[in-house]
């Protein structure tokens, strides 16, 4: 992997990148500023996540299905651009042990464990330089191993 500002994106910061919400266009201007170098990384499950992020703005009225439709188009168009870590046996080992050590104390859930598992083991092929994500949860986790960005907070 070449060198650049690796990133890696928790479907929360795929999804502002798809769906204008808040955190949208700062997270947009981040990734523009700093385009030259970018390498973004996100976990197979992201696939599935956006999915069911997107249907849910539908089932809130925020988006129409024809929006989720082009959502759901355009991000696998660019599945191409991300480097996509994916699910194994060591990423889900990892999991069920950080979800061991940290999930009775912080709340961190199944599906949160494995992208912050993603994370760790990405890391060790390529220096995660910040752990994007606007799940407040979650966010309480990864900054005990990356500096994070939370574009709702730029």
């Amino acid at each position: 992997m070449e060198l650049g500002m690796n990133l890696f994106l928790d479907t929360s910061a795929v999804v502002k990148l798809y769906h204008q919400e808040k955190g949208t266009d700062a997270l947009s201007s981040f990734l523009q500023q700093n385009a030259k170098d970018l390498i973004l990384l996100i976990a197979d499950i992201t696939k599935l996540e956006f999915h069911s992020a997107i249907l849910r703005r539908v089932r809130l009225g925020e988006i129409t299905p024809e929006t989720a439709q082009q959502a759901f188009e355009l991000f696998d168009r660019d599945l191409q651009m991300y480097y996509i870590n994916e699910t194994n046996a060591i990423t889900i080992t990892l999991a069920i042990q950080l979800l061991d050590q940290l999930a009775s104390q912080k709340s961190l859930k199944s599906f949160d464990s494995l992208q912050l598992s993603a994370a760790l083991i990405s890391n060790r092929f390529a220096k995660i330089d910040y752990f994007v994500s606007s799940d407040k949860a979650l966010l309480a986790i990864p900054h005990d191993y990356f500096p994070v960005i939370n574009p709702e907070e730029q």
